[in-house]
């Protein structure tokens, strides 16, 4: 097996891999099909920071939270459907910034003890006050904390702080999304020092610049425009994704200076912990799935994909998708029948763009099927 720290040679590999397993859970490194569904639920739009390179199709200060019996009525139909198909599952809650909930708390207990769960992960901006994070550790496996530098020093330097404290919690998986904004290398390399001196597990996520005018979006108080966003938001989305990916690394090189953009593609880094398994005939490469994204090399188009088997996607409407990607169309909606995939789709995009979606299991073809079937 090929170590992280031995990827020289990673180009290469990659051009001659014929597989995809994940890593992402205990299960998962154990066997390749390890009987887990995966849901990354996008419970709401609502955030309390408004990134500049965020979309608006992924936050806003006005959306409604979803309801608590709406949301307890899902993870019933889920536990059921999860009871037969003899399967387990893992939760990854995003955002908006989850934590804006109003019944967040009451959600991740009732999801807590539900016998089938494997895992409950949380993606917060860290924002919260630390007595709630310590409070959520009760229920959740896995924190992500999204460090955005747009912030006063002053806010970064304190969310810095309550992620060393939150670092020390007995049985919780902290981990941080350390996203390079243009212009804060020099804050960028202390945060990383911080991190490496305290064994924070992190990655230096390369940002995805904006392509969208967010004045011509709708604004707080907005309602017109806002339910004409809304009737609109699943075609204007995938839209969205198509058309950000189609310039994505001239955008890259406009966006970062020449010093950022290599620091950023280059950057080893030693606490980051791998969550993808890459198969050739007779290799394996485990890596962190930032890693193959910040070399674009994220591209599987044709292969067969397993988004839907093995995972799905629940967008902020309740619209429930195979994957992120958005790939094969709508299988459902919560509160009402879902029509659950037992088949994988051919991938008809060229960049997959979310780390949910890259884990998924993926073959080049049937030839190499056993690769990622036990």
């Amino acid at each position: 097996m090929i170590g992280v720290n031995e990827m020289l040679d990673l180009y290469k590999f990659m051009l001659n891999h014929v597989a995809v397993s994940s890593l992402e859970s205990p299960e998962h490194a154990i066997r390749k099909d390890p009987k887990i569904i995966t849901i990354t639920w996008f419970m709401g739009k609502r955030c309390n920071y408004d990134c500049s390179y965020c979309s608006p199709y992924y936050h806003d200060n006005y959306s409604p939270h979803i309801s608590k019996e709406k949301a307890f009525n899902f993870i019933d139909q889920l536990e059921k459907y999860s009871i037969t198909q003899n399967k387990n599952f893992k939760i990854n809650i995003t955002g908006g910034e989850p934590f804006v909930h109003p019944n967040f708390i009451e959600l991740l207990k009732y999801i807590k003890n539900k016998k089938q769960l494997t895992q409950l992960v949380v993606v917060s901006n860290g924002s919260v006050p630390l007595k709630t994070y310590i409070e959520s550790t009760e229920y959740i496996t896995n924190l992500t904390i999204s460090l955005h530098l747009e912030q006063d020093d002053s806010v970064i330097n304190n969310t810095v702080d309550k992620i060393l404290s939150l670092n020390a919690v007995s049985g919780l998986f902290l981990n941080v999304n350390l996203m390079a904004l243009p212009g804060k290398l020099e804050k960028i390399k202390q945060i990383i020092n911080k991190f490496n001196e305290n064994n924070i597990k992190f990655v230096l996520r390369k940002i995805d610049p904006p392509f969208e005018n967010k004045d011509n979006f709708a604004k707080k108080g907005e309602e017109e425009k806002i339910n004409e966003q809304e009737l609109n938001f699943i075609s204007n989305k995938a839209k969205s994704k198509n058309k950000n990916i189609s310039n994505l690394d001239q955008r890259h090189k406009e966006y970062y200076s020449e010093q950022e953009l290599e620091f950023v593609s280059n950057f080893d880094n030693k606490k980051q912990w791998n969550n993808i398994r890459l198969y050739n005939k007779d290799e394996i490469v485990e890596v962190n799935t930032d890693e193959i994204k910040a070399r674009n090399l994220n591209s599987w188009p044709g292969w067969q994909c397993y988004i839907g088997v093995d995972s799905f996607y629940i967008q902020h409407n309740g619209i429930i998708f195979r994957g992120s990607c958005m790939q094969g169309g709508p299988i459902g909606k919560i509160g009402e029948k879902i029509d659950f995939p037992t088949q994988p789709i051919i991938c008809p995009v060229v960049r997959c763009s979310c780390n949910a979606d890259m884990v998924v299991r993926k073959v080049k073809n049937q030839t190499y099927n056993g690769l990622i079937n036990d």
